[in-house]
């Protein structure tokens, strides 16, 4: 008896396409992430530079420390991109585009 179920074969090629794809897009992500994280950074420093106060709590004890700021904001992120998948930042990067809007406002509203 001959079976009539069809079998689909993805061309190779195909497969590697959209597997690099992926791979491409996570990796963007994950440094898109980053990059916000060291935007937040350079504005918190300026921030500080200019005598403004932090509002949070956490984040103004650790401003005496340019030690624990960095590690903070630079080797905690960097853990978060190595273990979680790409697409997982997604609503933390529109949170941090939401803090960095609201920080950049505020400076320039203090600013004139």
């Amino acid at each position: 008896m001959l079976n009539n179920h069809r079998i689909s074969f993805k061309p190779l090629g195909m497969t590697a396409l959209n597997s690099y794809q992926r791979e491409s897009w996570d990796i963007s992500l994950r440094i898109i992430y980053l990059f916000l994280q060291l935007v937040d950074l350079a504005l918190t420093f300026m921030a500080a530079q200019l005598g403004y106060a932090e509002i949070n709590p956490f984040m103004r004890a650790t401003l005496s420390s340019p030690l624990s700021l960095m590690v903070i904001k630079a080797f905690i992120p960097l853990l978060i991109c190595w273990v979680v998948p790409g697409k997982y930042l997604i609503p933390a990067i529109a949170f941090l585009c939401g803090i960095l809007a609201w920080n950049v406002q505020q400076l320039l509203q203090l600013a004139f």
